[in-house]
Protein backbone atom coordinates (compact mmCIF):
# COMPACT_ATOMS: atom_id res chain seq x y z
CA UNK A 1 0.00 0.00 0.00
CA UNK A 2 2.80 2.69 0.93
CA UNK A 3 4.65 1.09 -2.13
CA UNK A 4 1.39 1.74 -4.43
CA UNK A 5 1.31 5.63 -2.51
CA UNK A 6 4.75 6.47 -3.05
CA UNK A 7 4.89 5.52 -7.02
CA UNK A 8 1.54 7.38 -7.65
CA UNK A 9 3.10 10.36 -5.80
CA UNK A 10 6.55 10.06 -8.12
CA UNK A 11 4.27 9.78 -10.82
CA UNK A 12 2.09 13.23 -10.37
CA UNK A 13 5.56 14.58 -9.78
CA UNK A 14 6.86 13.56 -12.63
CA UNK A 15 3.72 14.93 -14.99
CA UNK A 16 3.51 17.93 -13.42
CA UNK A 17 7.13 19.12 -14.03
CA UNK A 18 6.78 17.76 -17.47
CA UNK A 19 3.67 19.70 -17.84
CA UNK A 20 5.69 22.81 -16.86
CA UNK A 21 8.92 22.53 -19.14
CA UNK A 22 6.85 23.27 -22.10
CA UNK A 23 4.56 26.23 -20.54
CA UNK A 24 6.83 29.14 -20.35
CA UNK A 25 4.32 31.36 -19.85
CA UNK A 26 2.89 32.99 -16.63
CA UNK A 27 -0.18 35.29 -16.57
CA UNK A 28 1.27 39.17 -16.91
CA UNK A 29 1.00 40.58 -13.22
CA UNK A 30 -0.96 44.03 -12.96
CA UNK A 31 2.45 46.11 -12.25
CA UNK A 32 3.96 44.36 -15.36
CA UNK A 33 1.32 45.64 -17.78
CA UNK A 34 1.08 48.80 -15.98
CA UNK A 35 4.78 49.19 -16.61
CA UNK A 36 4.66 48.22 -20.35
CA UNK A 37 1.65 50.52 -21.32
CA UNK A 38 2.57 53.90 -19.28
CA UNK A 39 0.17 56.35 -19.80
CA UNK A 40 -1.94 53.88 -22.04
CA UNK A 41 -5.15 52.16 -20.45
CA UNK A 42 -4.92 48.40 -20.68
CA UNK A 43 -7.33 46.91 -23.45
CA UNK A 44 -6.21 43.32 -23.52
CA UNK A 45 -3.28 41.05 -22.71
CA UNK A 46 -2.15 37.47 -24.29
CA UNK A 47 0.93 35.56 -23.41
CA UNK A 48 1.83 33.01 -26.04
CA UNK A 49 3.77 29.34 -25.37
CA UNK A 50 6.71 29.15 -27.89
CA UNK A 51 7.09 25.09 -28.33
CA UNK A 52 9.99 23.50 -29.96
CA UNK A 53 8.79 21.92 -33.54
CA UNK A 54 9.90 19.80 -36.07
CA UNK A 55 10.23 23.00 -38.42
CA UNK A 56 9.17 25.97 -39.20
CA UNK A 57 5.25 27.31 -37.89
CA UNK A 58 3.32 30.31 -37.46
CA UNK A 59 1.15 31.24 -34.50
CA UNK A 60 -1.39 33.87 -35.54
CA UNK A 61 -4.76 35.39 -33.66
CA UNK A 62 -6.70 38.34 -34.64
CA UNK A 63 -7.37 41.74 -32.53
CA UNK A 64 -10.18 44.14 -33.54
CA UNK A 65 -9.97 47.63 -32.72
CA UNK A 66 -12.00 51.25 -33.08
CA UNK A 67 -10.99 53.93 -35.36
CA UNK A 68 -10.86 56.80 -33.42
CA UNK A 69 -8.58 55.62 -30.69
CA UNK A 70 -4.61 55.50 -30.80
CA UNK A 71 -3.30 52.24 -29.65
CA UNK A 72 -0.16 51.28 -28.09
CA UNK A 73 0.73 47.17 -28.73
CA UNK A 74 3.65 46.18 -26.66
CA UNK A 75 5.40 42.86 -27.07
CA UNK A 76 7.05 41.69 -24.10
CA UNK A 77 10.34 39.29 -25.61
CA UNK A 78 12.06 39.04 -22.62
CA UNK A 79 11.62 35.22 -22.94
CA UNK A 80 10.89 34.83 -26.27
CA UNK A 81 13.95 32.69 -27.74
CA UNK A 82 16.21 33.62 -30.64
CA UNK A 83 14.68 31.95 -33.98
CA UNK A 84 10.99 34.11 -33.16
CA UNK A 85 10.02 37.00 -35.70
CA UNK A 86 6.92 38.91 -34.82
CA UNK A 87 4.78 40.42 -37.39
CA UNK A 88 1.62 42.76 -37.37
CA UNK A 89 0.04 42.89 -40.39
CA UNK A 90 -3.58 45.42 -41.05
CA UNK A 91 -5.84 43.56 -42.17
CA UNK A 92 -8.06 46.49 -43.68
CA UNK A 93 -10.45 45.71 -45.58
CA UNK A 94 -9.23 43.43 -48.21
CA UNK A 95 -10.03 40.32 -48.82
CA UNK A 96 -6.57 38.71 -50.50
CA UNK A 97 -3.78 37.50 -48.24
CA UNK A 98 -1.48 39.07 -50.79
CA UNK A 99 -2.40 42.30 -50.40
CA UNK A 100 -2.16 43.15 -46.50
CA UNK A 101 -0.16 45.71 -45.61
CA UNK A 102 2.26 44.71 -42.95
CA UNK A 103 3.11 47.29 -40.03
CA UNK A 104 5.44 46.16 -37.85
CA UNK A 105 8.24 43.29 -38.00
CA UNK A 106 10.63 42.83 -35.23
CA UNK A 107 13.82 41.80 -37.84
CA UNK A 108 13.64 44.96 -38.64
CA UNK A 109 13.14 46.93 -35.63
CA UNK A 110 15.55 47.48 -32.51
CA UNK A 111 14.18 46.05 -29.07
CA UNK A 112 14.48 48.80 -26.57
CA UNK A 113 16.53 48.43 -23.27
CA UNK A 114 13.62 46.69 -21.33
CA UNK A 115 13.26 43.86 -23.78
CA UNK A 116 10.30 45.16 -25.33
CA UNK A 117 9.57 45.95 -28.84
CA UNK A 118 6.68 49.20 -29.24
CA UNK A 119 4.07 49.69 -31.96
CA UNK A 120 2.03 53.12 -31.61
CA UNK A 121 -0.87 53.94 -34.25
CA UNK A 122 -3.04 56.38 -35.05
CA UNK A 123 -6.25 55.36 -36.53
CA UNK A 124 -5.67 51.75 -37.59
CA UNK A 125 -8.15 50.04 -39.62
CA UNK A 126 -10.54 47.32 -37.67
CA UNK A 127 -8.57 44.45 -37.61
CA UNK A 128 -4.93 43.50 -37.80
CA UNK A 129 -3.46 39.92 -36.96
CA UNK A 130 -0.80 39.46 -34.61
CA UNK A 131 2.31 36.90 -36.48
CA UNK A 132 4.45 34.65 -34.85
CA UNK A 133 6.77 32.87 -37.15
CA UNK A 134 9.07 30.13 -35.36
CA UNK A 135 12.15 28.78 -37.04
CA UNK A 136 13.37 25.20 -36.78
CA UNK A 137 15.18 23.72 -33.74
CA UNK A 138 13.94 27.48 -31.78
CA UNK A 139 14.02 26.59 -28.06
CA UNK A 140 11.25 26.93 -25.46
CA UNK A 141 9.91 30.45 -24.34
CA UNK A 142 7.07 33.03 -24.23
CA UNK A 143 6.57 36.59 -25.96
CA UNK A 144 3.53 38.15 -24.42
CA UNK A 145 1.50 41.24 -26.15
CA UNK A 146 -0.37 44.17 -24.58
CA UNK A 147 -2.56 46.18 -25.64
CA UNK A 148 -3.69 49.51 -24.82
CA UNK A 149 -5.04 52.38 -25.94
CA UNK A 150 -5.38 56.52 -25.46
CA UNK A 151 -8.55 58.57 -25.95
CA UNK A 152 -7.59 60.62 -28.94
CA UNK A 153 -7.84 64.06 -27.43
CA UNK A 154 -6.22 62.88 -23.76
CA UNK A 155 -3.27 61.73 -24.90
CA UNK A 156 0.06 62.15 -22.70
Amino acid sequence: MIYKSILIFLFSVFLISASNSFGQCEKLKKKRINQLLGAAQYDNAKSSDIIPFAGTYKEEYQINLFKDMVYKMVFDATKMPEGVVIKLVDLGKKRDANKYEEVFNSDSTEITPNGTYEVTMEFPQRKMMVIYEIGEETKPGCVSFVLGYYFRNNIR
